[in-house]
Parts: C-alpha cells; sequence; structure tokens
C-alpha cells in the first residue's frame, strides 16, 4: 500500500469504507507525534466505536497511517457527518484545545476502574538490532480497552511505533512495538512495571 499524499498544512485525513456490518476508518497524518495512538482511541471510545482490529505503522517519511475495522455499539453507520465529527474532536485534542480527560469526562466516559485482569499474557521481546520492545497482550475483550492500553502507555512515557490489534471472538491479541521516551527498548525493571500496571487496567 502507498503511502497518501497530503498536503502541507493538512495534519490529519480521514477516510472510509463499509465492510458488512463493519467500517474501515484509515487516518493518515502528515507527521508523527507521540500520544497519537491514545487520542485516536480515547476518540472512537467516546463516540462508542468498538475496535474489533487495527493496523498503524509509520513511514520513513514520518508520515503516519492508521488503520481500524470498527462497529458502533449502539448501531449508528458511519457517514460523511460522523466521519467530520470524529475529525473534528481528534483534531480539539491533537491542538490541545482540550485536555483527554477533560473531553472524556465531557463525553462521559472515564478511564477502567475495573480490578484487571491478573491473568492476560503480557510478552516482552527485545529484537536484534533494533531499538524497539515488541508488547503481546493477549486477554479478554472490553469496551474502551485499546484506549486504556494506550493510555497506560503514554502516561510511561512511551512512544508506540506500530500496532497490530486482533479480536478473536472475546478474546483479543495485540501487538505493539514500543520504545521509551528516551528512544530505547525497555530494560527489565521497566517491564516489570508495565505489565503490574497493565494487568490493572485489562
Amino acid at each position: 500500500m502507498q503511502t497518501k499524499t497530503m498536503e502541507k498544512e493538512e495534519f490529519l485525513k480521514l477516510e472510509f469504507t463499509k465492510e458488512g456490518n463493519n467500517f474501515r476508518l484509515q487516518l493518515f497524518f502528515a507527521t508523527d507525534e507521540r500520544g497519537i495512538v491514545y487520542r485516536v482511541t480515547a476518540v472512537l471510545y467516546a463516540n462508542n466505536w468498538n475496535i474489533l482490529g487495527a493496523n498503524i505503522r509509520s513511514f520513513e517519511n514520518g508520515q503516519i497511517e492508521d488503520e481500524f475495522l470498527i462497529q458502533n455499539s449502539g448501531g449508528a453507520i458511519l457517514d460523511e457527518a460522523e466521519l467530520s465529527k470524529l475529525k473534528n474532536e481528534m483534531q480539539q485534542l491533537f491542538r490541545d484545545e482540550i485536555s483527554i480527560a477533560s473531553y472524556m469526562i465531557k463525553k462521559g466516559k472515564k478511564a477502567n476502574s475495573d480490578k484487571g485482569n491478573l491473568n492476560a499474557k503480557i510478552i516482552f521481546e527485545t529484537v536484534a538490532n533494533h531499538d524497539f520492545t515488541k508488547l503481546r497482550i493477549q486477554t479478554r475483550d472490553r469496551s474502551g480497552l485499546l484506549c486504556d492500553i494506550a493510555r497506560m502507555l503514554y502516561l510511561e512515557c512511551m512512544d508506540i511505533l506500530s500496532v497490530q490489534a486482533n479480536t478473536r471472538g472475546s478474546e483479543v491479541d495485540d501487538i505493539f512495538e514500543i520504545k521509551s521516551e528516551s528512544g530505547h527498548s525497555l530494560e527489565e525493571a521497566m517491564q516489570v512495571r508495565l505489565v503490574r500496571n497493565l494487568k490493572n487496567i485489562l
């Protein structure tokens, strides 16, 4: 797939296609920015869009492409009006016109307060000759899960390089490529802390 060509003044472009009862949403970002995954998943969650699958990647020219397979829990459809609303709300967050916390409260959503899933499988893999770490999370699915994971990684100053999220029935199998704020793969102490914190919110 070729990278979408974007105008210099255009930071974010959204497109979608219908796939049965689901919709495939594509987002193109002109430049990389910390917290992209958190902001996008927050807007989708706040508007009752369940994420059935996701593929997020960056290109050598600095552009980012996000692709989500989504379905609305309230039965709403994704049309041009809904697309425009999602884009406007995302842009508000990227421009810091409103904080993510304030936005979620305004939309009637809040961070997951459950006890978590201590049985979730969380696996780290350090990739030889690369400065990132692979994080694989296998757990039960729920509304807002990807948003909560992205929030946790954001608060831990992790840079998400790519995401492959897959939902199979009631279970999810998500693979993240992440690195620390300093630009390196994760040390063992940080991995232990992330496992503890993630299991509290999964």
